[in-house]
């Protein structure tokens, strides 16, 4: 009871929190953004051949231009006399459907013709609470480099931090992983960097906060808000980040006496946050702008999970996915089979395991999205590295070799 107490008292002042703070960005007029939504728009198209780069099917350091168009379309579009309802819209110019057209279109003088406006009210678009303040004294390059300096300031943290309560070893992994997938271009996009900010902000929370986990009550109800503000923050990235970074520096630091079923209690709290919040806002959506945001909802839900009449893209999805989640299965087991402590060792930390799953889960429920979205959802599948490489590492014995 005490728990179902706390997790709607959380919800409400979550909605409550979420509500105010977007109307509040949404209340900055247009004049005072709109010099920098200029110059940001030219910044966003131009992209180095680094970011253009193919491995195979895979644009690995493609920037989000699509997106972070989208993002400054949103804060330009901005109705400033109605920021209530405009939070809750969120609309964005486009041009064909396309917001990069419609960025560069919207800042004609007069507005080209061919404008088409959109509502995209099925996000939250949190991150508009904290674009909006800044657009007021920067550019995205701005931007990009208050990036850059916050997420290596909260990476090193995390590194020095763990260093002192988990294993040198465990903290390598974690933060090095991590590291790789940030440092050549989440910094520079606007809609990749809410969920690696709030994995290792939540992280950081766990190991110098006694407080939020010092009862079990407390530490699902902080699970929760992590998938609240994942819901509120994140466009669909790669939202497993979030949960399952904190889960594991969970995990590592108290070393639970049943850590399977801590991690699937961990899971279901954050999902609980992430999809309750993420549904209020088509609620909230609809009722206070009439817009039909649930319908609008559903219709995404489809599209990125079983496809729309794409039944041999679908296919090809789902034997590419099998093939390489088959793959990873088949090297982990040939390493760490031979050369396993006990049985025993291999059950004891088979959690780590359950955290790496989650990226399998999300892969193949979100079918569609992961396949067609590649050049950001790969960054998901640091968390298979992590949970792999720390299952490997606690569970294997290297015995020196025998000398002649």
């Amino acid at each position: 009871m005490r728990l179902t107490a706390r997790i709607l008292i959380s919800y409400m002042l979550l909605v409550i929190l979420f509500t105010g703070t977007l109307t509040a960005a949404f209340s900055i007029p247009r004049s005072a953004i709109e010099d920098h939504v200029r110059l940001s728009v030219a910044q966003v198209a131009d992209n180095g051949p680094i970011f253009t780069a193919r491995l195979g099917l895979l644009e690995p350091f493609k920037l989000g231009t699509f997106s972070d168009c989208l993002i400054l379309g949103i804060s330009y579009c901005a109705d400033s006399s109605h920021p209530l309802s405009a939070s809750m819209n969120a609309i964005f110019p486009a041009k064909d459907g396309s917001p990069v057209a419609g960025a560069h279109l919207m800042l004609n003088s007069p507005p080209d013709g061919t404008l088409q406006p959109v509502v995209y009210s099925r996000y939250w678009h949190g991150n508009q609470i904290i674009i909006r303040p800044l657009l007021c004294v920067t550019t995205v390059n701005g931007i990009r480099l208050l990036n850059i300096l916050l997420l290596s300031v909260m990476l090193l943290l995390l590194a020095v931090v763990m260093w002192r309560h988990v294993g040198h070893i465990d903290t390598l992994i974690v933060t090095m992983s991590l590291a790789a997938v940030i440092i050549p271009s989440v910094p520079l996009c606007m809609n990749y960097v809410p969920t690696f900010f709030i994995a290792l902000g939540a992280s950081l929370l766990i190991l110098l906060w006694s407080r939020a986990t010092c009862r079990w009550e407390n530490t699902l109800t902080l699970f929760f808000v992590i998938g609240a503000v994942t819901a509120f923050f994140d466009l669909l990235t790669t939202p497993m980040i979030a949960m399952a970074v904190p889960m594991t520096v969970y995990n590592l630091k108290f070393k639970p006496k049943h850590p399977c079923r801590t991690v699937v209690w961990l899971a279901l709290a954050w999902v609980a946050g992430y999809a309750t919040l993420w549904a209020t806002k088509w609620f909230l959506a609809m009722a206070i702008t009439g817009h039909a945001a649930i319908q609008d909802a559903m219709s995404a839900v489809t599209q990125r999970t079983v496809g729309h009449n794409e039944h041999d893209y679908m296919l090809w999805c789902l034997r590419m996915s099998g093939i390489a989640w088959a793959a990873v299965v088949a090297v982990t087991a040939a390493i760490v089979i031979p050369m396993r402590k006990s049985w025993q060792a291999l059950c004891q930390n088979s959690w780590m395991l359950l955290v790496a799953m989650s990226s399998c889960v999300w892969t193949f429920v979100l079918l569609e999205h992961t396949w067609h979205h590649l050049h950001f959802t790969w960054r998901t599948f640091v968390v298979v590295v992590i949970g792999v490489l720390l299952f490997v590492h606690h569970s294997i014995t290297i015995k020196p070799s025998s000398k002649q």
